[in-house]
This record gives C-alpha cells, sequence and structure tokens, in this order.
C-alpha cells in the first residue's frame, strides 16, 4: 500500500496519461481564463514547448467559438494518454461550428470572422467534432476536439 503524503498532492507525477477538466461560465474572460489553465497544465506537465503554445491558441479559438454559439456554460477538458493530447471544448449548442474552414488559404482577408478553425487545422496534428445527444453532458449539444502527438519537452 503506497501512503499519500499531502505534499505528493501539490506535485503529481509528470509521466503517465493524466486527464483534468474546467466548466466556465458563458462570459467574455472566458478564452483568457482557459489559456491560463491550458499553460498552467501543460507547464506542470513539461509538455513540449511547441505543443503547449499551439493547444493555447486552439484553446481560446474553441471557446470563442463556443462562446458565439451559446449562452450556457462551456466545458473544457485536456487529456493525454499514449501519447497525445487531446483538448476538447463542450458547449450546449447542437450546430457544427459556424464557419466550418474551407480553402486551405483560410478566409478571406476582409472576413471579420473564420480564422479560429482555420487556426485549429494550421496548429493541430487532428481536429474535428462530435454532435452528442441523448444525454451525454447535460443532453447534447457538440464537443470540438484538437490533438496532438507529445513528444518530451
Amino acid at each position: 500500500m503506497t501512503e499519500l503524503v499531502l505534499n505528493d498532492l501539490a506535485h503529481p507525477p509528470l509521466d503517465g496519461d493524466w486527464e483534468y477538466a474546467l466548466r466556465i461560465p458563458s462570459s467574455p474572460f472566458g478564452p483568457g481564463i482557459v489559456r491560463a489553465h491550458v499553460r498552467a497544465v501543460l507547464t506542470r506537465h513539461r509538455t513540449n514547448p511547441t505543443v503547449l503554445d499551439n493547444a493555447q491558441l486552439v484553446a481560446s479559438e474553441l471557446v470563442t467559438n463556443s462562446l458565439a454559439c451559446t449562452r450556457d456554460s462551456i466545458a473544457v477538458r485536456l487529456v493525454r494518454t499514449g501519447g497525445r493530447l487531446r483538448l476538447s471544448v463542450w458547449d450546449s449548442s447542437p450546430y457544427p461550428p459556424p464557419r466550418w474552414p474551407g480553402p486551405v488559404s483560410g478566409p478571406e482577408l476582409d472576413a471579420e470572422s473564420g480564422r479560429g478553425l482555420w487556426l485549429t487545422r494550421a496548429c493541430a496534428d487532428e481536429w474535428g467534432h462530435y454532435l452528442l445527444i441523448n444525454g451525454r453532458r447535460n443532453g447534447g449539444g457538440k464537443e470540438v476536439w484538437a490533438e496532438w502527438r507529445t513528444p518530451d519537452a
């Protein structure tokens, strides 16, 4: 049997699989709060700096999109498993992101929106979305996710 020492709570293991979740209210402060959360978690786990920077940017963009789609709270999850990092953002809107990326070249230069998912595609190894129904996470909505391979820092 392993004895848990209080100090161990402040210093969790850095390797292996882990998961963090954060629920935020619909607020203009959301993207900044999520960026700080992602930076704190990934810095503590000594994540590769490029992955850390890309995950922060993508988290901010996905939360901003969620705020445009719903007035309900938003859930953010970071999961590292099997050498991959997945960031997912859930909101209660059942509709796919409003500007699903089109051309590889990105949005028109004078477009007022549409860059968030283009940046997500450029910064993540993989990404996508799921529509959720039948009682999962408050009865529905969608989850938009991005994933990275996580080489050592």
